[in-house]
């Protein structure tokens, strides 16, 4: 999270949505009485060559993923309604899919034995007890939307939404809106999803209609729809 009065925007971070990537990249031009909230020093939150691209300032009580509401009510009033706010979103069924394979990142998927019949035609499926876990994360509730990030009283209170999906090309936007040189955006927690399916293959009807049901938000102000490979 980070709240610019140099440059006077506010970023809201997401979860799951490449958020420590763009913070990292505007981090770097903050100085003086910014705040940058800190990461913890872990291999996800380097660059691809190992490099530590993150600079944290003045925390102040402030956290990684702190939503909008708190957020605005840590700062005066005309911060809140002055300063450029934006956020990051994603296609819920992919957030969903990246929220279990996060939670579970310890996990050694193991893979279905193959059978005798596997060997003569028989439909072999890799991903059976992964979409197993996977269902059970997804119906007991182990997630959450980005809300809480971007929504206060059902509408937008951000000022643009980047999302992942052309975060580039969001982050190029934020720059130009706010008077920004391009930066140079660094992949921070990339393989977590390491057989790199697409995020379809793990749903069932059953499934797909729940997070359905608790994404209205970001369906109806963004338009996503359940893809398929």
């Amino acid at each position: 999270m980070i709240i610019s009065h140099t440059h006077k925007f506010i970023f809201v971070k997401s979860e799951k949505t490449g958020g420590t990537s763009v913070e990292a990249a505007l981090s770097n031009i903050c100085h003086g009485r910014d705040i940058v909230t800190p990461l913890g020093d872990y291999p996800f939150n380097r660059d691809e060559d190992g490099e530590w691209v993150h600079k944290s300032l003045n925390p102040d009580g402030f956290k990684q993923h702190d939503d909008a509401i708190t957020i605005k009510s840590q700062l005066p009033a005309d911060v809140w309604d002055s300063y450029y706010k934006f956020s990051i979103t994603r296609n819920p069924w992919d957030k969903v899919v990246s929220d279990f394979f996060w939670q579970y990142r310890q996990h050694d998927f193991d893979q279905p034995i193959r059978r005798f019949y596997h060997f003569i035609g028989y439909p072999y499926d890799e991903l059976k007890p992964i979409r197993k876990m996977f269902k059970n994360f997804v119906k007991g509730g182990q997630w959450k939307t980005n809300d809480r990030f971007y929504i206060i009283n059902d509408e937008l209170c951000v000022d643009y939404i980047i999302r992942y999906e052309h975060l580039t090309e969001g982050l190029r936007e934020v720059c130009k809106r706010v008077g920004l040189p391009e930066l140079r955006l660094p992949h921070l927690k990339s393989g977590m999803r390491k057989r790199g399916h697409h995020y379809s293959v793990y749903y069932d009807e059953e499934t797909r209609a729940i997070v359905s049901e608790r994404h209205q938000h970001d369906i109806r102000l963004f338009g996503y729809i359940f893809e398929t490979a």
